[in-house]
């Protein structure tokens, strides 16, 4: 996209004066600088300051410039549809899609009321309608600055919808709020004749009682194109009462598993109850930095719940990496990860779940759990941690003996036991012993004698 910076309106005369250029106004809306400054909420209003902003723009559609209320008051669906219209509407030739917008969705600062589904972006299939749109970009003042509250008049509906025509999305600098328990955020569905692959979030929350966040899906044989998500200094709260990312919403399809790289980085995920990530296919997940707390004591809640109830998988690789993650348990009924994989990898580095194994609850709790038995009587995963401190007491089932999969713990310590296996020690099980391993670790304050089966 063009960034000259003097551009003239129709009559050729120069514009820049009277408002800011593009680059000034996207390092506003990337940045939150000097324009965001202008504009916060505690300062002048976003509706006193929209005159720089609005008009004809050959890069940005203002939701405000087309009747959106910042106040909250009123439902600011209509605008927003239309702003999306003009979106659509700006394409330019793409060298390798063909179908490109120039404009960029932009979303001043201020609470915008949303009641009806697909508001946000038209929910068309892109097969057979219109194709596939490559480039879509969404961008707000930052979280907590621009707002958009999701407060639906029908019961299971969705905020978005991008049914195998939206890929290439950057969404930035907005939080979202639901006020129905029964609302989704998106739901993407993906065959190889059309994907939605490569969809970034940066500086975005979630907040408010949502049944699925992000839920991904596909036809049976070829879902294999919800693919390159990645979530960037985002916050996830509220509740849910699903999960946050479902990974294969339909297990009942044969679908592959070929829902492939997922990136969370650096991330708030503070929610009271439900599930963050429930992954019923396969794929690679990375999790890296980030704070982790399920924040209610009384619910139940699970980070990484890795299912069985596809009944037919025409699978792929299955991966789960975390890295340097405080996890905060506040309830016994809390959990790191359950998990029913029977391959793969997963593996925790440097990662503490320890925050509160000081209270009388924690030698009960069972914060990782593992069923070797779920799909495949003896098989199960690599399962790896390295340099953890870890609290409560680890859980594996099995059927028969294994024959694939293994638990291993390498220099790292066990807060609240102090042998590493039996009915009172760390690493425990139901039917035959699984395949295990320890090196170098530390049981309470002692050091645990290294130990292989």
């Amino acid at each position: 996209m063009s960034n000259r910076s003097g551009r003239q309106d129709g009559n050729g005369s120069g514009r820049e004066a009277a408002r800011p250029g593009r680059r000034a106004l996207l390092a506003g809306v990337t940045g939150v600088g000097a324009l965001a400054g202008g504009l916060a909420l505690g300062g002048r209003s976003a509706m006193a300051a929209t005159p720089a902003l609005t008009g004809p723009d050959a890069y940005v559609v203002d939701v405000i410039a087309k009747g959106a209320d910042p106040t909250g008051a009123t439902p600011s669906d209509a605008a927003f549809r239309a702003a999306a219209a003009e979106l659509l509407g700006s394409f330019q030739p793409g060298p390798i899609s063909g179908a490109i917008p120039k404009k960029t969705l932009l979303i001043p600062p201020g609470t915008y009321l949303l009641t009806q589904p697909d508001s946000l972006l038209p929910g068309e299939d892109g097969v057979g309608n219109g194709g596939i749109v490559d480039g879509i970009a969404i961008a707000g003042y930052g979280k907590r600055l621009s707002r958009i509250t999701y407060a639906p008049t029908a019961r299971n509906t969705t905020l978005w919808t991008n049914r195998q025509r939206y890929k290439n999305i950057r969404i930035s600098g907005l939080s979202f709020e639901s006020k129905d328990a029964t609302a989704s955020f998106n739901y993407a569905y993906s065959s190889d004749a059309g994907g939605v692959q490569d969809t970034w979030y940066t500086d975005v929350e979630w907040r408010g009682t949502w049944k699925v966040g992000i839920g991904l899906d596909g036809p049976a044989t070829t879902s294999d194109l919800n693919s390159e998500m990645g979530w960037d200094h985002c916050q996830i709260g509220g509740s849910y009462a699903d999960a946050f990312l479902v990974i294969g919403m339909t297990p009942a399809e044969s679908q592959q598993d070929q829902f492939l790289n997922y990136w969370f980085r650096d991330c708030k995920v503070e929610f009271k109850s439900g599930a963050f990530v429930r992954n019923e296919r396969g794929g690679s997940m990375n999790f890296i930095g980030g704070s982790y707390i399920l924040t209610d004591a009384a619910s139940t809640g699970t980070f990484f719940q890795l299912g069985a109830q596809a009944a037919t998988r025409a699978d792929s690789v299955m991966r789960l990496y975390a890295q340097g993650i405080r996890f905060e348990l506040r309830g016994v009924g809390h959990k790191v990860i359950d998990s029913a994989w029977y391959k793969g990898s997963i593996t925790f580095v440097s990662c503490d779940d320890t925050a509160l194994s000081f209270q009388s609850w924690a030698p009960n709790a069972v914060p990782h759990s593992y069923r070797f038995d779920a799909v495949n009587p003896s098989r199960g995963p690599m399962v790896r941690y390295q340099d953890c401190a870890l609290m409560g007491s680890h859980h594996v089932t099995s059927a028969t003996a294994t024959t694939a999969g293994k638990v291993l713990y390498d220099g790292s310590r066990f807060i609240d036991m102090t042998t590493g296996i039996g009915s009172t020690g760390f690493l425990r099980w139901s039917g035959p012993a699984p395949s295990y391993e320890f090196r170098d670790c530390l049981a309470g304050s002692a050091r645990l004698a290294d130990a292989k089966a």
